[in-house]
């Protein structure tokens, strides 16, 4: 359940941040063009690192994470983020959220779409999603 919940969890905070990159004018601040998607995206955000914070302190390990852009199936860039944080999928997560500002999230290419892999820094161990 942690898993779906997760996925659907994170599908929602990348739609609202999507919407918000596409339609908000550039001068306007995402508080100001659509206070309720922002404040509902803060939530999601909110929950999303409930769900990835441990119950139990942990350590803090440095990921390096591929963000893959894709059109459609074919991969066209790469971007490389280096991620402090407790699990993978943190670190995952955190890089996407990084990665919309990238200048390969364009709304301009079809079918766009982006997967995150982390490989820890400490020990060489991936979790590839």
């Amino acid at each position: 359940m942690a898993d779906a919940r997760h996925i659907l969890l994170a599908t929602m905070q990348d739609l609202m941040s999507n919407y918000l990159v596409d339609e908000c004018p550039d001068h306007v601040t995402w508080e100001d063009f659509d206070p309720d998607i922002d404040g509902l995206r803060s939530t999601v955000i909110d929950l999303l690192d409930k769900l990835l914070s441990p119950t139990a302190p942990a350590d803090i390990i440095t990921y390096v994470v591929d963000v893959d852009f894709y059109s459609g199936d074919d991969c066209f860039a790469t971007e490389v983020f280096t991620i402090d944080a407790s699990t993978p999928n943190g670190a995952q997560h955190r890089a996407l959220d990084l990665s919309l500002d990238s200048i390969y999230n364009d709304p301009r290419v079809p079918d766009l779409s982006r997967r995150a892999s982390a490989q820890s820094t400490d020990d060489g161990a991936g979790s590839p999603e």
